[in-house]
């Protein structure tokens, strides 16, 4: 058995000799689109795993999943609090044991229009729902778990889209509660660690959200007002953080299907 090991957005791959036996298919929903699940008992974990299938014809897209508390006899009932239907959207939750190597917590959004199903993008759970008044709401990741903020997205000719603007608002609250913090602090060397890794992180915070939303005037603001303070080796991990920060980049470009 493989499984995934995610580590500051990359993905290992352990391997796993636990067996695995399979279960017969159970049905979640017939319409609008058929959706199963294969329930897989792993031996060395003492557990059920399932795979939901999603139906396109002949092709199922898949998404793994485990439930706390779910037996042979459960299985049906808890699998299905896992879909739910939006017209035309379909979200599909991902799940795991949290001592799992797996990454845990996810949504699949499926697009279901004229006998064809899309698979939109596999979601990160965040503090806002997937999906409300026609916007999709996702978190940056691709930097680990230190860097990160809200992605608003809209369904445009069936695929989504990073709205700048919307990104850029849906953030500002905590975008201000950081710049609070930056222009209120000088960095010293007799500081503790904890107080600079607090100003650091909300530098780098800051710094990615804005050449992400290709808010160009207040980086540009945000680096001269911090570069000055901050020695060689800090400039570095700046300067690093925001080569690897794609402008408006989907998620899908760098975070692997559940």
């Amino acid at each position: 058995m493989i499984r995934k090991l995610w580590l500051t957005g990359s993905c290992f791959l352990l391997i796993s000799f636990a067996a695995i036996s399979a279960h017969a298919d159970i049905e979640l929903m017939d319409t609008p689109v058929k959706v199963t699940a294969t329930l897989h008992t792993v031996e060395e974990e003492s557990g059920l795993e399932a795979s939901i299938a999603v139906h396109n014809g002949p092709i199922a897209q898949l998404v793994n999943t485990t439930v706390t508390g779910m037996t042979n006899g459960n299985a049906a009932t808890l699998l299905r609090k896992q879909i739910s239907w939006r017209d035309p959207y379909l979200f599909v939750h991902s799940s795991c044991n949290a001592n799992s190597v797996r990454r845990c917590g996810g949504d699949v959004v499926f697009k279901v229009f004229d006998n064809k199903v899309i698979r939109l993008g596999d979601f990160v759970v965040t503090e806002n729902p997937v999906y409300t008044n026609g916007r999709f709401y996702d978190g940056y990741d691709k930097l680990g778990e230190h860097i990160g903020f809200t992605i608003v997205m809209r369904d445009v000719n069936d695929a989504l889209q990073v709205e700048p603007a919307l990104t850029w608002s849906a953030n500002a609250a905590v975008w201000k509660i950081r710049s609070t913090h930056i222009t209120s602090v000088h960095p010293a060397r007799e500081w503790s660690d904890a107080e600079w890794d607090k100003y650091f992180d909300a530098v780098l915070n800051n710094a990615a959200l804005a050449r992400y939303c290709n808010q160009s005037d207040e980086l540009q603001a945000l680096l001269d007002a911090v570069n000055p303070l901050l020695d060689v080796d800090h400039r570095r991990m700046l300067t690093d953080t925001l080569s690897k920060v794609i402008p408006l980049e989907k998620p899908r470009a760098w975070r692997k299907a559940y």
